[in-house]
């Protein structure tokens, strides 16, 4: 069973339990650095935060990363439909259970015969959440970002943050997969009203996870009134399917969103959106972070690594399909010790203040 944690009222703030309890399948022992790893950290630390910074500050560099690495033919990750649902009821994806799905589709293959073409994205993306709806039950309750395609523009910073952007809550297709945005697309699925980052959800927890997460009070995408910090509390499980949970892992930034004390003080800035409801279209200030601490100082690749490495993040494969997991208030319990003396996982935070390539 997992285990519940009341949800406090939007504005206030609580630590929530950081027991060790996990979904059955959990593993057993906790990995560890070897005395290598430990070594050749802070070179991997130093190598990711110059690569970032190239990246983002140089548009040749930009392209050439696209051209060879993006462009790239994935692999196959392929697995037999009985073993992936065995292996999802195994962890935790049972009636009644609370999830956060992230997928990736492109190169998988899931079908009986394991014999489906990779490039049949769109059967794939319907018999992947078919199954996992299926397992929840009417009971469970399924959520899963939604991130407007609009937001790929405004992390690039082609969009003036003066500029008023629209969101539609009901029309605003989704930029993170086929998945999601069949999911979105569901009789039954609530989606988030706050512009950025948005949550969709279906089951009997989805009112409770999106209540008021757009109001007067200026919210942010995973502060206290946000579904990803409800998620949290009641001890979610986390599940990606096709790609590392590590390379989308939105819970990351709920606790530098909801402690007080975060230490940097210009962390976050103010955006306007226009967004639409029941036909009628009204003008609201959210916070967001700043796009510079994000682009240039967010080590993620070291996050990661420190997840796995503690065990919070559990890595697994069926078959040659990669399904990895972890449990929401276990994310929360690390990034909450590992924030309490540096700003983890931000790292070189001078480097923000750097003006060249800095959008403007």
């Amino acid at each position: 069973m997992n285990r519940v944690i009341s949800v406090e009222d939007p504005g206030t703030f609580r630590k929530p339990w950081t027991g060790r309890a996990l979904a059955t399948g959990g593993s057993g022992g906790v990995p560890r650095r070897s005395g290598i790893g430990l070594l050749l950290e802070p070179l991997r630390l130093v190598y990711e935060l110059v690569a970032r910074n190239l990246y983002w500050r140089c548009a040749a560099f930009r392209r050439l990363h696209y051209r060879y690495v993006c462009r790239r033919r994935p692999a196959i990750q392929e697995s037999s439909r009985e073993d992936l649902r065995a292996y999802l009821k195994e962890i935790g994806i049972v009636p009644g259970a609370l999830v956060l799905l992230h997928t990736r589709i492109v190169g998988v293959r899931i079908a009986s015969d394991a014999v489906a073409r990779a490039e049949d994205y769109g059967t794939t993306a319907e018999t992947l959440l078919s199954d996992v709806l299926d397992l929840l039950g009417p009971s469970g309750t399924l959520a899963m970002p939604t991130n407007a395609k609009y937001q790929k523009e405004e992390l690039r910073g082609d969009a003036s943050l003066q500029r008023l952007i629209r969101y539609d809550p009901a029309r605003s297709h989704c930029s993170v997969g086929l998945v999601n945005e069949l999911f979105r697309r569901q009789s039954g699925v609530e989606r988030s009203l706050f512009p950025f980052n948005m949550l969709a959800v279906h089951g009997p927890l989805a009112d409770e996870l999106l209540r008021d997460n757009l109001n007067e009070r200026k919210p942010s995408p995973h502060g206290v009134d946000s579904g990803y910090y409800r998620i949290c509390q009641h001890n979610g499980l986390m599940v990606s399917i096709g790609v590392p949970l590590a390379d989308c892992f939105t819970l990351a930034h709920v606790v530098e969103e909801v402690r007080p004390d975060w230490p940097i003080g210009d962390f976050m800035m103010e955006r306007r959106y226009e967004v639409v409801l029941d036909g009628r279209t009204t003008e609201w200030t959210v916070r967001l972070t700043r796009e510079e601490y994000s682009r240039f100082c967010c080590c993620r690749r070291k996050m990661g690594r420190d997840l796995v490495a503690e065990g919070v993040i559990h890595e697994g494969r069926i078959g040659s399909l990669r399904v990895d997991w972890a449990r929401a208030a276990e994310v929360y319990e690390f990034f909450w010790r590992k924030t309490e003396k540096h700003p983890y996982p931000y790292y070189g935070l001078w480097l923000s203040r750097i003006p060249w390539g800095r959008p403007k």
